[in-house]
Order: C-alpha cells, then structure tokens, then sequence
C-alpha cells in the first residue's frame, strides 16, 4: 500500500502540530486509508467532522485493529487559514495546503469512475 499512497498523496502529510508524516512508513502497517475530502467553510462538513472525530477517537482507544487505519484530510480550503484552523479539529494527518490540488483520484484508481465504467456499484467496508 505503500507506494500506491505515495503516488496518490505525495511522500509527505502534516499533522495538527504541523510536523511532517512520512506517508511510505505510513502506508507499511494500514490496510484501510479513508479520504476526507473537506472544507472548513462548508456547514455539513464541520458536522460530519465532528462524528468522524468521535469515531476515530473510540476506534483508536478500542479497536484491535487501531493501527490498521488511518484518515488522510484533503482540502478544498483556498484560505490556508481556515485550513490550518480546521486541521487543528483533526486527530489524522492531512494533506499539505499548498498541495491541495491532488485532490482527485486517477481514473484507474477512483471507485466512482470504475463503477460508471462496469455498472457496479461501490461499496467500503464498513467499519
């Protein structure tokens, strides 16, 4: 998983604190990544931020599985701000502001582009 993260993310996410996260140790021990494309400014997604950090918070503190997930937040922030502000909601690493227009994934890798294409729907695991 590792190398496909490092082609989709980058080889570098930041924290709350704003250190640096290696994404290649990162991916060695996941086996889930989920995307969180957001924006501070946006109401529904400060709302599902605050369940999704209430989750994260049980599934960290309870689960066996606790270090095979991890929650990356890309941007749609244009005020770095903003994004800042809201990162510092976030227990995950993000993707660095000025790296936020990778925000979409390669066709051959985007489950919504692969189910227009074969008619099947998409659906993650539940956790």
């Amino acid at each position: 998983m590792s190398e496909f993260l490092v082609n989709l993310l980058g080889e570098r996410l930041v924290n709350s604190e704003k250190a640096e996260v290696d994404v290649q140790a990162l991916g060695g021990k996941l086996s889930l990544v989920g995307l969180y494309f957001g924006c501070s400014q946006n109401a529904p997604c400060k709302q599902f931020n605050a369940s999704l950090c209430e989750f994260y918070s049980k599934f960290k503190k309870s689960s066996e599985h606790k270090d095979k997930l991890e929650i990356v937040f890309i941007s749609s922030d244009q005020d770095q701000k903003h994004w800042q502000d809201f990162l510092q909601e976030m227990q995950w690493p993000a993707l660095p502001f000025k790296d936020r227009h990778k925000k979409s994934l390669p066709q051959d890798r985007n489950p919504s582009a692969r189910s227009l294409k074969t008619g099947h729907s998409f659906s993650g695991p539940q956790l």
